[in-house]
């Protein structure tokens, strides 16, 4: 396994006049996800990126563009997963200078990824894919998971096993009956 250094975008490194927007390609280096006690990998790990940078006066409007595949495991079978994304984001970052006048309201700063001037976009790009993912990551979307009993693959085989009846819906099967 290669050892990366997360990408990083000084913003006040391309000359931007006061509300002229200035778009660059970047090579972005995607950290790997830690979900669920399982690390999920982005395949390939780093991917062309659009970054634009805004400079409004007290800071800098910044978009985010990219397309990526973050492999791992299904959270029902345990098979490989495959989810393939396409990631837009926007913040705003402050540059510590004193306000300019009539630039409007541009919101609150995010203090999270940028220090100094420095953008940290690796650790953008990965929240910013963390915050799109599905509430389940799964192989396919009807998939079966596995057996409660006897573990295996729903999905390849049915297995035999007599599934446990869920006493919590008594109730409502009577009401069905009548």
């Amino acid at each position: 396994m290669s050892v990366h250094t997360p990408t990083t975008f000084d913003l006040s490194a391309i000359p931007l006049k006061l509300g002229v927007e200035k778009t660059v390609q970047i090579q972005l280096y995607l950290p790997p996800l830690h979900l669920a006690g399982q690390d999920y990998n982005f395949v390939p790990d780093q991917v062309m990126a659009r970054l634009s940078v805004n400079y409004v006066g007290q800071g800098y409007a910044v978009s985010l563009g990219f397309e990526c595949r973050l492999e791992g495991i299904c959270w029902r079978c345990l098979e490989k997963a495959n989810l393939d994304m396409s990631i837009e984001v926007d913040d705003f970052f402050e540059t510590g200078l004193p306000p300019v006048e009539d630039i409007g309201e541009e919101g609150e700063a995010s203090p999270w990824y940028a220090e100094n001037g420095v953008l940290t976009v690796s650790a953008w790009a990965r929240d910013a894919v963390a915050e799109k993912l599905p509430l389940k990551i799964l192989c396919q979307p009807g998939c079966r998971g596995l057996c409660a009993q006897c573990g295996v693959n729903l999905n390849l085989v049915e297995c035999g096993c007599k599934q446990p009846v869920d006493f919590r819906w008594d109730k409502l099967r009577e009401w069905k009956a009548d």
